[in-house]
């Protein structure tokens, strides 16, 4: 009886261990497939979204032409194809601007001197805009005449008048200054006279014995004098050049800029006086001039502060969603995502990545000290316009010495100082040059 019970135990023991595996077992499998399961496709849907977002939305976005011009990864071999996209784009805004001066009547032609004098405010204060010209390509090259005068005149004269309908604190001038030295054939300045006030270098045919370089300083001196002379009243002049197009904000830009660190400079909250060891202040600078390697001393920090901060939010997003795995920690997986974003970054280029910017206008924008090259679009103070004027007129350019090189130099010698907004607020659009002999690669842009 007792041998017989022991059995009976035994089978109810088997049956029971039997039945818990049969039964309960694959029950607590499924369960834990499902998780596994359930936590791979979250982690899927989230990787995916980061994958998607990334390369469906950031890298895309950093090969539109329109904008920035240099993301890392990106770079066309073909000369004659990025010419040809530069051909293409120019014609498209010639189109426009064509339009836009024949769509206007003799009431709205010329923008005069008096221009938003009625819609002052208090502590106001006068921008003077000069415009370099000169004659590009004269079928020097090819047939195709950019006529970038015409657009730069264009999209000035639209801002100005758009911007003459609200009351302003700053009061925009406008004027061509022209340089060429063959003034009665330069037709396309000729003909823009009717819409801007305009004052020319050489009355007549003029032909220079000095060099490329020493006429080309030679003429922004005579450019920024003459402003100065011609409007007595100016308390800033922006000297820019006729191939370099201004955004739609770049108004609003200026006077942010004029007001914040030049009428009532304040620093930490605190009102100071006026700046007058400012020299100058620049709105354009080279797009590949502009990544992130650079021996600028802000470049590096910002790349770092961008990558840390998207790792953080990436790294939070999936700690949330999914949790972490085993044998896992946080560390390595913000470190993981922080090599990720940082090659994103420096794939994207500064540029690039920089228009984030440009969505709270201007307050956005960045205010650092400016880096040798170019002049494309300089702001001067009245009193610092002058000292640059007396200095360059006592200096010499030569071939590898450009008014860029002698207004770095009068930075040192004078010990005064420059900066730089970010991002650029002028586009600059020339492939003719008169400096050169031969059209310049839109992927460098430093005509």
């Amino acid at each position: 009886m007792r041998l017989q019970g022991i059995i009976s135990s035994c089978f109810s023991l088997v049956n029971m261990f039997m039945r818990g595996c049969v039964l309960h077992f694959p029950r607590i499998c499924m369960k834990s497939v499902c998780r596994l399961r359930q936590t791979y496709i979250t982690k899927l849907v989230v990787v995916a979204l980061l994958y998607v977002v990334v390369l469906g939305l950031v890298l895309p976005n950093s090969l539109d032409l329109s904008g920035s011009r240099h993301p890392l990864y990106y770079f066309h071999s073909n000369l004659n194809l990025r010419l040809q996209a530069a051909k293409d784009a120019n014609t498209k805004r010639l189109q426009e601007a064509e339009k836009y001066f024949a769509s206007l009547d003799n009431s709205s032609m010329i923008i005069s001197n008096a221009v938003g004098r009625r819609s002052l405010l208090e502590d106001s204060f006068t921008l003077a805009v000069s415009i370099v010209t000169v004659s590009r390509n004269r079928h020097k090259f090819d047939s195709y005449e950019p006529k970038y005068l015409t657009q730069t005149v264009w999209k000035l004269h639209s801002l100005m008048r758009k911007w003459d309908q609200k009351k302003r604190q700053m009061r925009v001038v406008m004027s061509v200054c022209n340089v060429d030295s063959n003034t009665v054939s330069y037709h396309e300045a000729i003909a823009l006279s009717k819409f801007v006030p305009m004052f020319s270098r050489f009355e007549y045919n003029h032909s220079s014995t000095v060099s490329v370089k020493e006429k080309s300083k030679q003429d922004y001196v005579f450019c920024l004098n003459q402003t100065l002379e011609l409007h007595k009243d100016v308390d800033y002049v922006l000297v820019m050049e006729d191939d370099a197009l201004p955004t739609d904000d770049a108004l609003t830009v200026l006077q942010h800029v004029i007001k914040r660190h030049f009428e009532r400079p304040s620093v930490r909250g605190e009102l100071h006086s006026r700046q007058s060891h400012v020299a100058f202040v620049k709105f354009y600078h080279p797009e590949r001039l502009l990544n992130f390697v650079s021996l600028q001393p802000e470049r590096l920090p910002e790349l770092i502060s961008y990558a840390a901060l998207l790792a953080t939010l990436c790294t939070a997003v999936l700690l949330a969603t999914q949790g972490l795995e085993n044998g896992s920690s946080v560390d390595v997986l913000w470190r993981k995502l922080f090599l990720f974003w940082l090659i994103v970054m420096l794939a994207c280029g500064r540029m690039r990545v920089s228009e984030w910017r440009r969505l709270a206008t201007p307050y956005l924008y960045s205010y650092t000290p400016a880096p040798s090259c170019c002049a494309q679009a300089i702001l001067y103070p009245r009193l610092s316009a002058q000292v640059t004027v007396d200095y360059l007129n006592s200096t010499v350019c030569r071939a590898k010495f450009s008014k860029d090189k002698a207004l770095e130099q009068m930075l040192t010698d004078r010990k005064m100082a420059a900066y730089l907004v970010q991002p650029n607020i002028f586009l600059h659009v020339g492939v003719y040059t008169t400096l050169r002999t031969e059209r310049v690669d839109p992927l460098l842009f430093e005509a």
